[in-house]
């Protein structure tokens, strides 16, 4: 028995974790690495996000993801501080790029 013949049947899609409500019609698919300063040690989160989600929709996403209340934490991304009311569009991400969290009392 080949590898091949192993796997023939049909895998189900990947469900997407936003809601259908909170997904835009408009944007591209990025591929983002997220990582976390916050508490002992860097966690880093590899996640594919539409660059036209806002920043508040991304963070309440990450939030679940951390463990983490999003009004406890900022995103940064090449030293600037994300605003929670632009998209990703507004900031130039690219796909690849790494964001980062911090926390809310260190944000500028």
């Amino acid at each position: 028995m080949s590898f091949d013949e192993d796997f023939d049947e049909e895998l189900e899609p990947v469900k997407s974790k936003t809601p259908s409500s909170k997904t835009p019609s408009t944007g591209k698919k990025l591929t983002l690495y997220f990582m976390s300063t916050i508490g002992p040690g860097e966690k880093k989160e590899k996640l594919t996000v539409n660059d036209a989600n806002h920043v508040s929709d991304i963070k309440q996403t990450l939030g679940n993801l951390f463990g983490l209340d999003p009004d406890e934490f900022h995103l940064s991304s090449g030293g600037v501080t994300l605003d929670e009311n632009s998209t990703l569009r507004d900031y130039n991400v690219n796909d690849g790029d790494d964001i980062l969290l911090i926390p809310a009392s260190t944000a500028g």
